[in-house]
């Protein structure tokens, strides 16, 4: 029998979001006031062009995480403001060597290849982590915000230790 789990994370906004809106929107202000005093005449396509650009800046920073498993294979996808769909990784989870909830202090002395955050939060707060092996990118460090459902699909897949490790019994 075939297993597909899927779950959709927001992202929430923190402090380096709105520090970004803020140097967006002062950003084309000041674009929009230079272009009145030295260009008057283009003030109004320059206004729309800020416009434009600030929205899609902006917009930018809506983030969305969707989590999928299908069979023991972990997939983690990055939705933009939801126009764009990128993928960030696919992972199996035959290949994963470690699993838990997420510490930063604790890893942070590891060394890896990659490091993935796609956590509701910036700072990682309620989030899980796996170390797996990845054929291109090497030993990567993932850090999410799985559901139960999600977390219950990838346990059958984990190497027993890492199992016992993460859930506490097998």
């Amino acid at each position: 029998m075939d297993i597909f789990i899927e779950q959709l994370v927001k992202k929430k906004s923190g402090p380096r979001d709105y520090l970004f809106f803020t140097g967006i929107v002062l950003i084309g202000a000041l674009v929009v006031f230079l272009s009145i005093l030295f260009l008057p005449s283009l003030a109004i396509f320059v206004l729309a062009a800020v416009c434009c650009g600030a929205y899609l800046l902006i917009t930018s920073r809506n983030l969305e995480f969707e989590y999928s498993v299908t069979n023991g294979d972990l997939t983690i996808d990055r939705i933009i403001a939801k126009r764009k769909r990128r993928r960030m990784i696919s992972v199996d989870a035959r290949t994963v060597e470690k699993m838990g909830k997420y510490d930063p202090q604790k890893l942070r002395s590891k060394n890896f290849d990659a490091r993935i955050f796609s956590s509701e939060t910036e700072k990682g707060t309620d989030a899980w982590y796996l170390c797996a092996h990845h054929f291109e990118r090497g030993n990567v460090l993932i850090v999410f915000s799985p559901n139960e459902k999600i977390l219950n699909s990838i346990r059958p897949f984990l190497q027993r230790q890492v199992a016992k490790d993460a859930f506490g019994r097998y």
